[in-house]
């Protein structure tokens, strides 16, 4: 039988993310993730055919995570209200829960993680996760204002998505969790965005 791998994927990854989150991802060399995993470097490339593929699927991992669950609530049941409600309070709660995940996929860029490029299926993967996220944006301005033109889109993403996370990013730069009086002042904004654009319609 062959020996099983002292060094598995999940270990690996995770001592990317430490490091990414801690100094970002240019510190992220295959050397400092394996001295950070105590692993040889060879066992990292057996596992990745390059950093990039590495801090790719990284990046990968945690959006695909905090995307499944934003989704998930602004598709909730319940009026337009209650579902942006819940989408933009699971922002802060996500990245109490998840303060490494946080700074990597909301304090950094996608393109952070990339040098020379990701293979062609890492590409794919990354270019499928807008797909699901557009379309719950464009429900969401439809339950909200019944209708999805470039305006309408503009002022749902600014409610759903720009708001919650303006409000975090200092706290994430700050290594800090958001504090929970955060969610009463995001929910208040959002849904003055909300009703400021609807009553700009009406007149």
């Amino acid at each position: 039988m062959p020996r099983p791998q002292k060094f598995d994927q999940a270990e690996i990854l995770s001592s990317a993310a430490r490091i990414v989150a801690e100094a970002g991802p240019a510190a992220a060399t295959v050397a400092a993730i394996a001295h950070a995993a105590g692993a040889p470097s060879g066992s990292i490339y057996h596992r990745f055919k390059s950093r990039d593929e590495l801090l790719g699927r990284l990046w990968l991992d945690h959006i695909s995570d905090f995307q499944r669950g934003y989704i998930a609530m602004l598709e909730s049941a319940g009026s337009a209200e209650q579902a942006m409600i819940k989408g933009v309070l699971f922002v802060p709660d996500w990245v109490r829960r998840n303060p490494q995940g946080a700074r990597i996929v909301i304090r950094h860029r996608r393109e952070e993680f990339l040098e020379e490029g990701w293979p062609e299926a890492m590409k794919r993967e990354a270019l499928e996760l807008a797909g699901p996220l557009q379309a719950a944006i464009a429900m969401m301005a439809h339950r909200l204002f019944g209708t999805s033109d470039a305006d309408t889109l503009r002022a749902t993403r600014l409610a759903a998505i720009d708001t919650p996370y303006g409000a975090v990013r200092a706290h994430i730069a700050g290594n800090e969790a958001p504090p929970l009086f955060l969610d009463a002042l995001i929910e208040a904004a959002s849904m003055a965005i909300v009703q400021s654009f609807r009553s700009r319609n009406t007149h």
